[in-house]
């Protein structure tokens, strides 16, 4: 990024004798993951959350606008994936509903081993300055991410729970974070057996808020972020890309950002009111510029 606004200088006092429009495609695919705060105990270090990396992919037209030979402008119009992996293993807590309007239930305590992974959707708006080198090309600029779309998907495992057996309590999760309802309106399926020493069916299949007690969407619709990469040209159009992007926005929002560890001061629901979630995204590309 620190070349950017050499780039630009060097835009202001060179001559625009050589400017051209050209457009093209990209496609290819997407390495991306969270950074943030990771869930932990409140009364000792021990932290319960890790967030891996998944892939993704985009897609979507790219135009350039050339001021020299070796200098100028791009702008992409993309579909692109992002999101990532969260992984937990501790002390966590279910909610047991007696029917979809019944939004406090029982609260069942154990430990979960959680895999959830997030696929949000954006309509990416990446804008760079490039510079030639031979048939390198190296850019580097800002971006800008419209959510289109925001799901999740994965399993939860519970045992140790206070029903007080060895039995597991298997959940699946299924959803979308902008459609789902919340607490007993988020089971879609119910499971074929009770609950150990009950005559409870539980979920088998759960949306994203089915712990909460809200459903305001989790991530912001916008995200911002920086953007670098490099490019190389097998020949005047068809290119090989790479770009790395780093999200400055807090995708999530605070007052749904549910808390899933057993706090030991847990009465009811908790929320991560100071936890951050950035957006990180690797691409390699393929793509052709006319």
């Amino acid at each position: 990024m620190r070349f950017l606004p050499f780039l630009l200088l060097l835009a202001l006092a060179t001559p625009l004798t050589a400017q051209e429009f050209s457009g093209g495609f990209r496609a290819g695919l997407n390495f991306v993951s969270f950074d943030g705060d990771l869930e932990s105990s409140d009364i000792d270090d021990m932290t319960f959350e890790t967030l891996n990396r998944t892939t993704g992919f985009h897609v979507g037209a790219t135009f350039a606008f050339a001021f020299t030979d070796l200098f100028g402008l791009k702008a992409d119009l993309m579909y692109n994936q992002k999101g990532g992996e969260r992984r937990y293993a501790g002390p966590s807590y279910f909610y047991l509903y007696v029917d979809e309007d019944d939004e406090v239930g029982d609260v069942i305590f154990g430990d979960v081993q959680a895999e959830i992974d997030v696929v949000n959707s954006y309509i990416d708006i990446p804008v760079t300055a490039y510079y030639r080198i031979g048939p390198v090309e190296l850019e580097g600029g800002f971006s800008a991410g419209l959510l289109v779309n925001s799901r999740a998907s994965g399993g939860l495992t519970y045992t140790n729970t206070s029903f007080g057996t060895d039995e597991r309590i298997v959940f699946n999760v299924d959803g979308s974070f902008f459609d789902d309802e919340f607490a007993g309106a988020a089971v879609s399926t119910l499971a074929e057996t009770p609950l150990p020493r009950t005559t409870v069916i539980p979920p088998a299949v759960v949306g994203t808020y089915y712990n909460s007690d809200r459903n305001d969407p989790l991530y912001r619709r916008l995200d911002f972020g920086l953007i670098g990469g490099i490019a190389f040209y097998m020949n005047n159009g068809l290119f090989l890309g790479a770009r790395y992007q780093h999200g400055l926005t807090d995708v999530t929002r605070e007052d749904n950002d549910l808390r899933i560890t057993r706090t030991s001061q847990q009465n009811g629901r908790a929320f991560n009111n100071d936890d951050k979630d950035y957006n990180r995204a690797y691409q390699v590309s393929v793509g052709f510029r006319f």
